[in-house]
């Protein structure tokens, strides 16, 4: 079976800003394997909501919820999808108010051949292929942007924020998936490469091991003054070309 030849890493650890300031981490990531697929998720709750943790692992929780639905109804459209992981999310974030939960979310689900993105918010996703010509980004330039604005989940439904991408399995080697704690301080030209190398790096790790490596960078960042929480995930086809 297709699954069977997918796995998962992933990592979190709480900004320097967040220490001081005795906040807990606001961003989440949770990697799931089921009997038909897989699912990989990253969230960065908005930082000016009292809640956003809360609301970053709820929306983790929620897109599990939506893909598990989503490998019973075949006939389902991307819109459907992201309508059934909004919905999830609001009664998860129960007993807190969808203004004090905001946040962003980056998913990636792998079910038979097919492999469904969706990116709601700042962040970066990276599909690598197997040749360059199948590689894929989804993310902001923000090197282009003045707005301080983050699209994220919130009570109302906004299809259109939303960014997406199907991908087949065949034609892919990895997905990573980043908070903007990652991905701001990425050049957009080394964004792939990013990739690339964490992927060449790790394709052959123990779980273990991986998990130990990317903690010691991600709190060794080497960018001066950052401040935010980083998160990172990938999901990946065992064996596959470096």
């Amino acid at each position: 079976m297709l699954d069977q030849l997918w796995n998962s890493w992933g990592a979190s650890v709480i900004g320097p800003l967040h220490v001081k300031a005795g906040i807990p981490n606001q961003d989440s990531w949770m990697a799931r394997r089921y009997k038909w697929g897989n699912v990989v998720v990253v969230s960065d709750g908005l930082g000016s909501k009292a809640h956003s943790d809360h609301g970053s692992k709820a929306a983790c929780l929620a897109v599990f919820e939506a893909a598990k639905s989503y490998q019973n109804t075949p006939d389902a459209n991307i819109v459907d999808i992201l309508r059934l992981i909004h919905a999830n999310w609001l009664v998860k974030i129960a007993p807190y108010s969808s203004t004090d939960c905001s946040a962003t979310c980056l998913f990636a689900i792998q079910i038979e051949g097919i492999i469904t993105l969706g990116r709601l918010g700042d962040g970066m996703i990276a599909a690598l292929g197997e040749t360059g010509e199948n590689h894929l980004i989804l993310s902001d330039n923000k090197q282009a942007s003045f707005s301080n604005y983050t699209n994220s989940l919130q009570q109302e439904f906004k299809p259109d924020q939303w960014e997406t991408a199907t991908i087949e399995s065949t034609a892919c080697n990895a997905v990573v998936l980043c908070t903007d704690g990652i991905s701001d301080d990425l050049l957009p030209e080394k964004q792939m490469t990013f990739a690339q190398e964490l992927y060449s790096t790790y394709a052959d790790l123990e779980s273990e091991e991986i998990k130990r490596d990317l903690k010691r960078w991600l709190n060794e960042w080497p960018v001066p003054g950052h401040s935010d929480d980083k998160t990172i995930a990938c999901l990946f086809k065992k064996g596959g070309s470096q």
